[in-house]
């Protein structure tokens, strides 16, 4: 019976966070862009499909990282492979494009398909998968970092790639000594990214074009860190510390990894009886 009330009661306060969180993120990216009209540029459709998948997904990891293991380590691959499927993809675009017109598409369905396979890659390699989480949780932070100064805190290409490899790097060093709080905390950030990013594609405050000018060389995308985009940068600090404070006292006392079997208990139990 104590069981049954602490189970609703748990998932009472899960589906009141969620709408909580849903009408905060509504709110915040309204009032972001209320008072200009100039950003009522109009949504592509790519937009709206990286905006839903990347606000979803955020959420999923930012307070429910550590609590759902193999769809964390899925969206981990989801995140890398279609990272580095874009960043592959968009650098060696051909000036006439991929497929003339349709050459953005072509980008997002392939990065996407690459996202995907990777993500079902790392369910069955969970050790490596692990690992790669704290990379990219670094990855995250450098280009949260990034974000602080126009064009990016640092100015050169070089210097910005270095910083992103040097977290990246540190990432990998922590999650292998602080595997439990760089998981939670990891996911809580990298979640609260994506959140914001994913915001950033309905409210158009210029963030999510620090992404094209720190990892894109092969168009000229500037990056201008306005004031929205300074507010835009604090609710995802906001966001990163409810996720991580909810993942600690909520969930760190659960097993990140999968569900022991049962199924040979029985027959354990049948060599143990005496033998008449």
């Amino acid at each position: 019976m104590i069981h049954k009330v602490k189970n609703s009661f748990a998932q009472g306060t899960n589906d009141a966070l969620l709408r909580i969180l849903i009408c905060l993120i509504t709110f915040f990216s309204s009032s972001i862009s209320a008072d200009d009209d100039s950003t009522s540029q109009k949504l592509s459709s790519h937009a709206i499909i990286i905006g839903i998948i990347l606000i979803i997904t955020g959420i999923i990891y930012c307070f429910f990282g550590r609590r759902i293991y193999h769809l964390t380590l899925f969206l981990l691959g989801l995140y890398i492979g279609s990272i580095l499927g874009w960043i592959i993809l968009t650098n060696n675009e051909p000036a006439s494009g991929y497929a003339g017109d349709n050459s953005d598409t072509v980008i997002l369905i392939a990065s996407l398909a690459i996202g995907f396979l990777v993500g079902l890659t790392f369910i069955c390699l969970s050790t490596l998968a692990i690992h790669l989480l704290g990379a990219l949780a670094g990855y995250s932070f450098a280009m949260f970092i990034l974000s602080w100064s126009s064009n990016g805190i640092i100015q050169s290409k070089a210097g910005q790639i270095v910083l992103i490899v040097t977290f990246t790097v540190i990432g990998v060093i922590l999650i292998h000594f602080f595997r439990d709080d760089v998981i939670i905390f990891g996911t809580a950030f990298i979640g609260s990214y994506a959140i914001i990013l994913g915001v950033d594609m309905f409210a158009q405050t210029g963030f999510s074009d620090s992404v094209r000018t720190f990892l894109d060389g092969n168009h000229k995308v500037i990056y201008h860190a306005t004031t929205k985009v300074y507010l835009m940068l604090v609710g995802m600090i906001g966001l990163f510390i409810v996720g991580g404070a909810y993942q600690h006292f909520r969930n760190r006392h659960a097993e990140f990894h999968p569900r022991k079997e049962h199924r040979n208990i029985p027959a354990q139990e049948e060599k143990k009886k005496p033998q008449v």
